[in-house]
């Protein structure tokens, strides 16, 4: 065998062979005539079929194989195709190499085969709801889920009964208290406000609204109240506060009041982060003296109403002779006056109300995006607490970023969440306990995060 060695750019090129160095003039290699394109969709559970043309204008026999094929897909050499049935499993994307060999010249193409969900939102939201509700929590009364699409489509799922009393099923319309989630529409509200020039985040509550005797009540900031920085105390989840006549009694402004001054703070403004509902009810407050309107007016005009969320209201009257309509109830569904929860959780809705509120707050409806930034950055984690903005919680968890907030109260559990990765809304809600209630949450959540992924 001869070697030949010139120089070339500054370079020595060595030829093992001239011969394979250089191209047979005779012979026309294979061409690929399909796929195409090199990008291919699949469906699960939907057979797969693909057709592999190659041509050779020679007539040469070729040999055509395919390489890096998933367990699901096989290639038959006669017909030259690709066949196979992909389940939910095998979603995902694949690169597959194709080989077409006339004896002299190999030809290679790369096909990139994407398997999507072969089936609808509403079904993946049904299937997965179902098969978690069995799953994570048995026994569970009942609960609805809802979902908003990134084009803006509302669905909704429900399991379960609306009461413990008989075997009426849970639908879409049924109420429930969700508790905390509440704070989101207050810190929207307050948001709004300051939008409007009629407050500052960083103003002194007691500027605006003059609160004698809580500790530091004249250094708080409304940002503080908001973040829960405040140090200010937590009325709900303090155990002195359910005595004497509480399940039968209405709550003033001033009782929460004295309630809060008799303790001492948990820390100066500023300096820690430690959940407070008092802090949330003094904000219900402010909404009050700055609008010049009840609550649950200022609700209705600055959120229920524009949003067009018509099965939510703001629950400052219920009691057990006064009954909400369509509420899903269960035993403890009256315990007590909602007057001491106030702005900190006392709205009642639906999923696909909470949803809806979550898309117009997350996709710029509701509030300015400067104002949506300042909701959620994490003031919370900064001061060695919770990841928390401003009424609003974040998380990681398992990999997918989201907002939103939580809500339990007198038996009831709530949940709304925004996955901006996938602009995907979610809210769940149930009108019971379980221990396994965030197996439920987080599993839908990481079940519509993979659909969109």
């Amino acid at each position: 065998m001869k070697h030949i060695r010139w120089p070339l750019a500054g370079f020595i090129l060595t030829l093992s062979c001239l011969i394979i160095a250089i191209a047979d003039p005779f012979n026309t290699p294979p061409i690929f005539v399909e796929p195409q394109g090199a990008y291919i969709q699949a469906f699960t559970e939907s057979p797969f079929e693909l057709d592999i043309e190659v041509e050779d204008i020679d007539n040469d026999v070729l040999k055509v194989t395919a390489h890096n094929l998933p367990e699901w897909l096989t290639f038959d050499p006669y017909l030259v195709q690709l066949y196979g049935n992909p389940e939910r499993a095998d979603k995902g994307e694949y690169v597959i190499t194709i080989k077409a060999d006339d004896g002299r010249v190999v030809r290679t193409k790369m096909i990139s085969l994407d398997v999507k969900y072969g089936h609808s939102v509403k079904q993946h939201l049904d299937e997965a709801f179902s098969g978690l509700y069995k799953e994570e929590t048995t026994n569970l009364l009942g609960a609805s889920a809802a979902i908003i699409t990134p084009d803006g489509a509302l669905h909704t799922s429900t399991q379960g009964r609306a009461n413990p009393w008989n075997n009426e099923p849970v639908s879409p319309n049924h109420r429930y208290r969700v508790a905390s989630v509440s704070k989101l529409f207050t810190s929207a509200l307050i948001l709004r406000l300051v939008e409007e020039g009629r407050l500052q985040l960083d103003d002194k509550l007691y500027d605006h609204l003059p609160v004698d005797g809580i500790p530091f009540s004249k250094e708080v900031t409304i940002r503080q109240l908001l973040s829960h920085t405040a140090g200010v105390i937590d009325h709900l989840n303090h155990p002195s506060f359910y005595r004497g006549n509480w399940k039968y009694r209405t709550w003033k402004p001033s009782d929460i009041h004295y309630f809060a001054a008799r303790r001492r703070a948990r820390f100066k403004p500023g300096e820690g982060y430690a959940y407070s509902n008092t802090g949330f009810y003094l904000l219900g407050e402010l909404i009050e003296k700055i609008t010049e309107k009840p609550l649950a007016e200022a609700y209705k005009e600055y959120i229920f109403d524009p949003l067009g969320l018509k099965q939510t209201l703001y629950d400052d009257f219920s009691t057990r002779r006064n009954k909400i309509d369509s509420l899903a109830e269960n035993a403890r569904a009256y315990e007590y006056h909602q007057s001491a929860v106030g702005a900190a959780g006392a709205i009642v809705s639906t999923p696909s109300d909470i949803a809806r509120f979550g898309h117009a707050l997350y996709t710029g409806k509701l509030v300015s995006s400067a104002s949506l930034l300042e909701m959620i950055r994490d003031i919370g984690n900064s001061l060695g607490g919770d990841h928390y903005g401003l009424g609003m919680r974040l998380w990681d968890d398992n990999g997918v970023i989201h907002m939103g907030h939580t809500g339990a109260l007198m038996g009831y559990r709530a949940i709304l969440m925004y996955l901006p990765e996938y602009e995907v809304t979610i809210a769940l809600a149930t009108n019971d306990r379980h221990y396994k209630w965030y197996g439920l949450v987080n599993g839908l959540m990481m079940e519509m995060a993979e659909y969109y992924r």
